[in-house]
């Protein structure tokens, strides 16, 4: 009995031990299941914590506009980088409209969301009631501290601005920098028009390029003239004689010197200092190309300045030499009897002009080309600091360009359809790749946008309306009237080569075209039956009704202020 209650104690013993050893190897487990869950759900939560914290730091977007300067919207197709990352990779606006169509008034209307008739930048020169002088010095909340740059630094922005200004800027005061920007690095008048011999202004020092001494006489010129303007053409000249001794050197051509590469250098500084803040930023980024270098040309009156006119690079010197100048029908017109009389006393261009332009139309692919690389520098820079997908990227153009339409040789300002449309793209956040909107929009809607973006808020009455619903494929662009408004004429005393740059008024609907001109005129154009403007319908007795509603539409317009201006 003792021996068989001895082996069941044995055996009871035994399983004791088993099943407190397995108890102890279950715990073991589900302390190491419990604490591998713990130990993995730490860095779980962290992750979606440092997600959430990286999902704040970038839940403000940056915003970089740029702005080439004379582009037209054929030029595209030869921008590797605009097409790929911008029209490919973002929204295009195929019907853009600058009411405008000069330098400063387009440059004034985009910095102030407001048509030239409201902002009171009516040309490129103060003398003439417009450029940087008049709109330092406008009163009460007409001035640039109420401006693009005040509106985003005050919403939390970092701000940038590199390349040209508006016309006449630091003809007096070299170091200035206009309120609201916190990093400066731009072209000093007039030396903003030689591609390889200027002055820039970059945080309060002067940097010279090229030539020292010839640079010098570049920003000479600008200060000659804005302290006593020419009153007449010979005026004029002689300006440009007095600061351009000897009359026929024109500076040093050195790569180096660039205008493009060197101040593409600084805007692409810019992001990649500013993209790894916390603090969003804004950079306007608005190249001199492809304008033509009209201080070393003076439109073909300064004999022997090197071509052409702009200068491309030398990587893109030869690049588009197999390219002929663009001809469409209305390429030095054949009959202009049914024009206004600006254009009515033009005579058809010759062989020797069009050889010219078109070596000039070369020049300005290679000069905007070098404006692509600097594109995609700034690309290079957002991708690096991780950033390139919380940008908003906004490409445009100041205004168009005239290249023989009509027998203009070289021209802006006329309200025809090269000149006041211009290439627009829109990426980024929430943006359509790849769409296209054919709705009415004009450059003031880039402010609106802009300001959406940022979430900040203007100080003035916006007449334009924000296209990021549209980019982002959720609203139509609404159907409107767009005004054209010229002011004054470019200069106020007559040259022989801006002879026919005379104020009008009109409106640009979505099928027809109506202009006013300043000294009496009508024109009248079918844009869907007639895109190149070739005839003139104001004089069509059945068009009598049409005409008028349109001038009505017209006058309307002049005045029009916020959401009346469409």
């Amino acid at each position: 009995m003792v021996q068989t209650s001895d082996r069941s104690s044995a055996r009871l013993l035994i399983r004791l031990l088993v099943f407190e050893l397995a108890a102890l190897v279950a715990f073991a487990l589900f302390a190491s299941v419990g604490m591998s869950a713990d130990k993995s759900s730490v860095p779980r939560k962290q992750t979606k914590a440092q997600k959430k914290k990286k999902a704040k730091k970038r839940a403000r977007p940056n915003i970089v506009l740029i702005q080439a300067d004379d582009a037209i919207r054929s030029d595209i197709q030869y921008l590797p980088n605009v097409r790929r990352h911008l029209s490919r990779g973002g929204t295009r606006f195929t019907n853009m409209v600058v009411p405008y169509p000069l330098c400063g008034p387009a440059r004034a209307a985009l910095l102030t969301g407001q048509l030239s008739h409201n902002n009171r930048i009516v040309s490129n020169f103060r003398s003439n009631d417009g450029g940087h002088l008049t709109f330092k010095d406008l009163p009460g909340r007409l001035n640039h501290r109420n401006s693009l740059a005040p509106w985003l630094k005050k919403a939390g922005y970092r701000t940038g601005m590199v390349g040209k200004y508006l016309n006449e800027y630091g003809v007096f005061d070299r170091k200035e920098v206009p309120p609201g920007w916190d990093y400066w690095a731009a072209l000093i008048d007039n030396s903003t028009y030689d591609y390889f011999n200027f002055g820039m202004n970059v945080n309060r020092k002067v940097r010279i390029y090229g030539d020292q001494k010839y640079a010098e006489s570049q920003m000479q010129l600008g200060t000659d003239t804005a302290t006593k303007p020419p009153t007449n053409f010979a005026e004029m000249i002689a300006a440009f004689r007095k600061a351009f001794d000897p009359w026929d050197y024109f500076g040093t051509q050195v790569d180096s010197d660039y205008t493009m590469d060197v101040n593409g250098a600084f805007a692409a500084k810019f992001v990649r200092k500013a993209a790894p803040k916390k603090k969003p930023f804004f950079l306007y980024y608005a190249p001199p190309g492809p304008h033509a270098e009209d201080t070393n040309h003076i439109q073909g009156l300064r004999e022997g300045a090197p071509g052409p006119d702009p200068r491309p690079p030398s990587r893109y010197a030869h690049a588009f030499d197999h390219l002929e100048l663009p001809r469409p029908a209305s390429f030095n017109e054949a009959d202009v009897s049914d024009k206004a009389q600006n254009i009515r006393g033009l005579a058809p261009l010759t062989d020797t002009q069009i050889e010219q332009m078109t070596a000039s139309y070369r020049g300005r692919l290679g000069a905007l080309r070098a404006v692509d690389d600097q594109v995609g520098k700034i690309i290079k820079e957002l991708k690096r600091a991780g950033e390139f997908k919380n940008t908003y990227i906004v490409f445009t153009s100041d205004n168009g360009y005239i290249q023989g339409a009509h027998r203009l040789r070289s021209s802006k300002f006329l309200p025809f359809e090269d000149s006041i449309r211009v290439p627009t793209f829109v990426r980024g956040p929430g943006i359509k790749a790849g769409k296209a909107r054919s709705g009415a929009a004009m450059d003031v809607d880039l402010t609106r946008t802009i300001l959406q973006m940022a979430k900040a808020k203007p100080g003035r009455t916006m007449d334009g309306i924000s296209l990021l619903p549209a980019a982002r494929g959720k609203k139509k662009l609404p159907r409107r009237d767009i005004p054209l408004e010229a002011m004054r004429p470019l200069f106020l005393f007559f040259t022989p080569v801006t002879a026919f740059d005379l104020p009008y008024y009109g409106v640009r609907t979505n099928r027809y075209k109506y202009l006013n001109w300043s000294f009496g005129e009508q024109e009248l154009y079918d844009l869907k039956k007639d895109p190149d403007e070739m005839e003139n319908l104001a004089k069509d007795p059945s068009q009598a009704a049409r005409l008028q509603a349109l001038e009505t539409e017209a006058k309307r317009l002049q005045t029009c202020k916020g959401k009346a201006c469409g």
